[in-house]
């Protein structure tokens, strides 16, 4: 049977991802792993271990936000895996002068979070604009998300950030070449940063293939599950 691998993004756990597993068609085995590693060779690594405890040769590879750098990164250095690639909400790294301003960023953010606790970073995180489309699902699913964000570890949350944030993330798009997994990149329609990040990666990802979800921001595989759903049923069934 066939396997796909799920990768959860900053702050969130492998079951965000049950809700896509669940209306995808057809028979697979789906992992979804929570990574802890607060560094991209530790995620990469505690993949790599999952799928040789599981007797996984290769899997589809599934990545939103910072799990699609884990898998970025993966599919660039072991390409031999991967049966397909999809990424949702991703980059390989952010350009040398954008880096020191998202990396001071990200430190102060972690230096709060230790000081202010996974109670304050909950609300902070929710309330940013890059969410404001998953409020279309309603209270009781903002209510899952947020249950799922304050299960989290205020010195894991700082650690992560530090360690692979985007602004800690040495960039690798000259890496991306070597991918030669069918590729997937995919954006929120409403997501125009991550829109033009999913342009440079199709072009240079070799035979990559780019889709919009219509109506979504940042976390398009939680506003709209379904659309997203339906891509990636198609590029699954085509890779097989």
């Amino acid at each position: 049977m066939e396997t796909v691998t799920c990768l959860h993004g900053f702050s969130q756990h492998g079951n965000t991802w049950d809700e896509i597993a669940a209306l995808v068609p057809g028979e697979r085995r789906w992992l979804t792993p929570d990574l802890r590693a607060p560094t991209l060779a530790g995620q990469e690594a505690e993949v790599l271990s999952r799928w040789d405890r599981e007797g996984v040769e290769r899997s589809h590879l599934v990545g939103y936000s910072q799990g699609g750098r884990v898998a970025l990164w993966l599919a660039s250095r072991r390409p031999g895996r991967l049966l397909s690639l999809t990424v949702l909400g991703a980059h390989a790294g952010l350009d040398d002068g954008a880096r020191p301003g998202r990396l001071a960023e990200d430190c102060a953010l972690a230096d709060r979070i230790e000081r202010e606790g996974v109670e304050w970073f909950a609300s902070h995180w929710a309330a940013l604009p890059m969410f404001a489309g998953l409020a279309r699902r309603g209270p009781a699913f903002l209510a899952r998300l947020d249950a799922g964000r304050r299960r989290n570890d205020a010195a894991h949350l700082a650690a992560t950030l530090r360690g692979m944030g985007a602004g800690a993330t040495e960039p690798f798009w000259d890496r991306l070449g070597g991918i030669d997994a069918p590729a997937l990149v995919v954006a929120g329609a409403g997501d125009v940063r991550y829109v033009e990040l999913a342009r440079r990666l199709r072009d240079a990802i070799p035979g990559a293939e780019l889709a919009l979800v219509p109506d979504a921001g940042h976390a398009a595989h939680l506003e709209q599950p379904v659309a997203f759903a339906t891509l990636l049923a198609r590029h699954l069934a085509a890779h097989r």
